[in-house]
Parts: C-alpha cells; sequence; structure tokens
C-alpha cells in the first residue's frame, strides 16, 4: 500500500494504492455458495 500520483482531466492527484490480496475473492465465493446451499436444504425441509 503506498501513495500514487494520478492524472485526470490534466490534474494531478494523490490516490491510496492497494495490491489485490490474492484468496479472498475465491473464498468470498465458496463462502456464500455454501450459505445458499445450506438455505435452500434448510427451507426446503420447512415445508414437509
Amino acid at each position: 500500500m503506498g501513495i500514487r500520483k494520478k492524472k485526470f482531466k490534466g490534474e494531478e492527484f494523490e490516490v491510496l494504492d492497494h495490491a489485490q490480496v490474492p484468496g479472498f475473492k475465491t473464498a468470498f465465493h465458496i463462502i456464500i455458495s455454501v450459505a445458499v446451499i445450506y438455505f435452500i436444504y434448510i427451507f426446503s425441509h420447512v415445508a414437509h
């Protein structure tokens, strides 16, 4: 993480720059998938 200079419409700005942390996007998708499957399982047994 650091400060990077970026030009926008002829003006120069200082913006915070960071590198993506690998693995977070994959972990997020896995957790959401497991949660959706769990809710489908739970709510499919409510009607019986």
